[in-house]
């Protein structure tokens, strides 16, 4: 089987140059994930856990929260100060390393579980698999997990879906599902240090007013890095045009709903 085609940089990297409204208009995830996985996967408590491309630290964050011993690894620096501060603010205890899930520095053998978070369809697979295993104890686990936009039961979202393919046609809208399921299944099925991954599926919604799924569109890296300002400007324009449509158009909250997609597999034991 062929490897999965390198990911673009610019696209990878484009989020650090708006960390602060990543942060502020990304989604979480629904509480019982964690706990979900920690089932599947049988995991000691507290678990000890170094979670890959950590961003902001929107995962990081919820697992310190349990009390688990979590080590952030994030490559930006901008993103990393966010997620420090947070966890500042919030009284929580973690670790942060400034690096890649390709080569992180850490110890062999050392984490019971290694989580990425909304990340794992930016890194070079193979080579994020390989560290993967040489960072988990022998029998640990990893768990790869995304937040999808749930279409099926949202008019709104299948018109934000379909205002997408027209205003960045040609760009992959949606990598974890265009791309990234079908690379993530064949990296598994590449790499001889893992059992076959079980998938774990969860239903979430999110409360966002207007202001606030508009800010979040614009965290995305086809909107920021692939479409030139006017045609941002357009974009932006045709959204607020169809959440007024959907009556979305003053600060009232609205329900978005998402499907989560879990990824557990275990290290083997030789």
């Amino acid at each position: 089987m062929n490897a999965a085609q390198p990911v673009d940089p610019v696209r990878a990297r484009s989020f650090d140059a708006f960390a602060g409204e990543y942060d502020r208009f990304r989604p979480g995830y629904p509480d019982g994930l964690f706990e979900g996985i920690a089932r599947k996967l049988d995991l000691p408590m507290p678990p000890t856990v170094v979670d890959l491309g950590a961003g902001t630290g929107r995962a990081s964050l919820a697992m310190a929260a349990l009390g688990w011993r979590v080590t952030a690894v994030e490559p930006g620096k901008p993103m990393l100060d966010v997620l420090r501060a947070r966890a500042a603010n919030e009284g929580l205890l973690l670790s942060t390393v400034q690096g890649t899930a390709e080569a992180t520095g850490l110890d062999p053998d050392s984490a019971d579980l290694v989580t990425a978070a909304q990340a794992f369809h930016w890194f070079e697979m193979d080579a994020a698999l390989t560290e993967i295993a040489r960072i988990l104890r022998p029998g640990g686990g990893v768990a790869l997990f995304w937040n999808v936009r749930d279409t099926e039961g949202s008019p709104f979202l299948r018109d934000y879906h379909d205002l997408l393919v027209t205003y960045a046609a040609g760009v992959d809208t949606g990598r974890y599902e265009a791309t990234g399921k079908d690379q993530t299944d064949q990296a598994f099925k590449r790499s001889t240090a893992f059992t076959p991954p079980e998938l774990l599926y969860m239903r979430h919604t999110v409360a966002m007013t207007a202001t606030e799924f508009i800010g979040m569109a614009f965290t995305a890296s086809y909107v920021r890095a692939t479409m030139a300002p006017d045609q941002q400007d357009r974009f932006r324009i045709a959204l607020a045009g169809i959440l007024g449509r959907h009556g979305h158009n003053d600060d009232r909250p609205f329900e978005v709903p998402y499907r989560v997609d879990a990824w557990i597999a275990r290290r083997r034991s030789s």
